[in-house]
């Protein structure tokens, strides 16, 4: 397939707790069979998230995401009571577009208690400028 300059493009990575489990971690979607990291000269333009099922947890969880930065992309880590079904998100206004220099995990942080159920599905957005892919 030919991709051309400054074409938009997307990846999509899921977050399913009933397959990568919901313990307090960093979790590396991008790592996931059938999934790869974003590549080198995207320039990221917006990442979306999707709240397919609601996320649980019998403690106060939150969940962002992100790259090296684990809530570069969501922002600010988002609590569970705020992570219902069908809820949306993008960035707000946290993500600074940026060209990657090297391949790019797409990673999601529970953090403060393990979660019970959900599943999140993310799409990132993005262009590679002045060059083929």
């Amino acid at each position: 397939m030919s991709v051309f300059k400054n074409e938009m493009l997307s990846q999509e990575y899921v977050y399913d707790f009933a397959v990568d489990g919901g313990l307090v971690s960093l979790i590396d979607l991008s790592a996931k069979e059938g999934y790869k990291p974003l590549p080198v000269g995207a320039l990221i333009q917006n990442v979306y998230a999707n709240v397919a099922t609601a996320v649980t947890s019998g403690g106060s969880a939150t969940v962002s995401w992100g790259n090296a930065d684990v809530d570069g992309y969501s922002g600010t880590a988002k609590a569970k009571t705020a992570l219902v079904a069908n809820a949306a998100f993008t960035g707000d206004g946290a993500l600074v577009p940026s060209m990657i220099v090297a391949d790019q995990t797409f990673s999601v942080n529970i953090a403060v208690a393990a979660l019970t159920a959900g599943k999140v599905y993310f799409t990132v957005e993005y262009v590679v400028p002045g060059r083929d892919v």
